[in-house]
């Protein structure tokens, strides 16, 4: 299996296929919002492929203009392939995808205190701790939707260092204006999220 960028037509039909699929409205940002991002250099659409050519899953990364951070976007395995360790082969090639000194970032949806909705918010985050992921000491709000904050590196960096590079990463993407509306990085301990909001950048 290899991991490589996706050209602009694959992209768009894994959109439509698989990610309106696997991730619901609020934390799916739109198609041309990524395909600008890619334009501009920051982001890494890349597919996982077996051998054959047959999409196996997905990891987004959206890199920091400095280089050595990346926010991981999404991770997305077909609904065909899920429930085999298809996600964290994923990740490990992602992650093997850039130079070793690169830090990882995650944002795994928070859990909300419903039992229902939280058996998958929970074994979400169970899946990133077996592959490597520590939670930090803050979380986010991004239009409206609540998440745990996670990261990959060896050694982790201050908390402090990857909340400014974080915080960066969508600052070169929104105006002032807008990150203040919709981004609550970090958001602190007790504050609601904002109503969810779809991807607005103007």
């Amino acid at each position: 299996m290899f991991l490589r960028v996706l050209t602009p037509e694959e992209l768009a039909a894994a959109y439509e296929r698989d990610f309106k699929e696997a991730f619901p409205p609020a934390e799916l940002k739109p198609l041309e919002i990524m395909e600008r991002m890619r334009e501009r250099g920051v982001y890494d659409p890349l597919g996982y492929f077996d051998e054959d050519g047959t999409a196996a899953g997905y990891i987004f990364l959206w890199r920091h203009a400095g280089g050595q951070y990346v926010l991981i976007d999404y991770l997305c395995v077909p609904a065909g392939r899920r429930n085999c360790g298809t996600g964290g082969r994923i990740l490990s090639a992602g992650r093997s995808y850039y130079p070793p000194e690169t830090v990882f970032i995650g944002e795994s949806e928070a859990p909300t205190g419903d039992p229902d909705t939280d058996a998958v918010i929970l074994r979400r985050l169970g899946f990133y701790r077996r592959n490597g992921a520590v939670t930090l000491g803050y979380d986010c709000a991004l239009f409206g939707v609540h998440y745990k904050t996670i990261v990959w590196a060896d050694p982790v960096p201050d908390e402090n260092e990857i909340l400014k590079k974080h915080q960066e990463i969508y600052l070169e993407q929104f105006d002032r204006a807008r990150y203040d509306e919709f981004i609550q990085l970090p958001l602190a301990p007790g504050e609601t999220p904002r109503p969810l909001t779809k991807w607005l950048e103007s």
